[in-house]
């Protein structure tokens, strides 16, 4: 079917319209998608850094738990007792007796 001249002349008329009276309407129609796609975007990337913020808040509690177990054992391996026992089983360390002390005044 050939276009004819009042198929053309509607057309030209839509497009001459959209170009003049609906300017501002599909300059506001296209600022309210780039707005919608803005508020998608943003709550995306908003989810996935509280998904990363709730990841490192529990790798921390995580370091905060291994940190307390590092300084009980370090305070268990730093006793006095412990040390004495050492000294004496495998270093056959043992006390000064009195007669090999020396008193340097």
């Amino acid at each position: 079917m050939k276009p004819t001249e009042s198929s053309m002349n509607l057309a030209s008329l839509i497009g001459r319209d959209l170009v003049t009276v609906g300017l501002v309407p599909l300059i506001l129609a296209f600022t309210i998608l780039i707005s919608a796609l803005s508020v998608v975007y943003v709550t995306h990337e908003s989810r996935q850094l509280i998904a990363k913020q709730e990841k490192l808040l529990m790798q921390r509690e995580n370091y905060d738990v291994e940190w307390r177990n590092q300084i009980l054992e370090e305070n268990s391996l730093a006793e006095h007792s412990r040390i004495e026992r050492l000294a004496e089983t495998e270093l056959k360390m043992q006390r000064p007796s009195v007669d090999n002390e020396i008193v340097i005044h």
